[in-house]
């Protein structure tokens, strides 16, 4: 029973805002890449140490939550030890991808790596989930996320709208089928495009795509693979 009465931490990412000015990480040891080693969870326990917290999240990274003062010199030791950090925000694209078969299916990984850099530092009315998935398995619920995208014989099945969580979760659908390779890049830069040009303020992604998609703009998105 201790995991339910007795694992009740001291500090928690809310308890610390109160405290204090603190700033979140998410640390992964990869977009693709799903194994930790030892020496790096010693690491992260180092850098955190007595005054930050530590949580998992449900997007395949650990949250650290660190003082603001230490952020750089944190950042380095944890790129130092091999590890992925990305800032965990409102106004940012969270991008994800399946493992690959442990590196089994590589086919998609350029341009799983490609999309990263094209969205790295692209800021959004409110966060947006992209999550990429290796083979039609799309084991990693692609579908469940704001934009999902299968992998497919060198193109990208592509998924909108879906309600991510809550007691009315629901899968997204899919919005365009055998996007090509050379293609993708800029069919789903021109997605987000959209979404920051005509989102109301703080509007989740699924409400943009449900409001608007019937709007000619995105007919506009499909004839980019015409």
């Amino acid at each position: 029973m201790n995991a339910f009465h007795k694992n009740i931490p001291d500090k928690t990412f809310e308890t610390l805002n109160h405290q204090g000015e603190f700033t979140r990480l998410a640390v992964s040891p990869g977009i693709i890449n799903k194994h930790y080693t030892p020496t790096q969870f010693q690491k992260i326990a180092e850098i955190v140490g007595e005054k930050g917290a530590i949580k998992y999240s449900a997007s395949y990274s650990i949250l650290l939550s660190i003082p603001s003062s230490e952020l750089t010199e944190a950042m380095h030791a944890l790129q130092e030890a091999g590890l992925f950090v990305a800032p965990s925000g409102s106004s940012h694209i969270a991008m994800k991808a399946c493992d690959f078969c442990d590196g089994e299916k590589m086919e998609a990984v350029p341009q799983t790596e490609q999309l990263y850099h094209a969205l790295d530092g692209i800021t959004v009315p409110a966060r947006v989930r992209v999550n990429v998935n290796g083979c039609a398995s799309a084991c990693y619920n692609p579908t469940f996320d704001d934009i999902g995208l299968v992998y497919q014989h060198e193109s990208f099945d592509v998924y909108l709208g879906a309600i991510p969580m809550g007691a009315k979760a629901q899968a997204g659908t899919l919005f365009a089928k055998r996007v090509g390779v050379h293609h993708i890049e800029g069919f789903l830069l021109q997605i987000i495009r959209l979404y920051q040009e005509q989102a109301r303020s703080n509007e989740p992604f699924y409400k943009f795509y449900r409001r608007t998609k019937s709007n000619d703009d995105w007919e506009q998105v499909k004839k980019l693979i015409d």
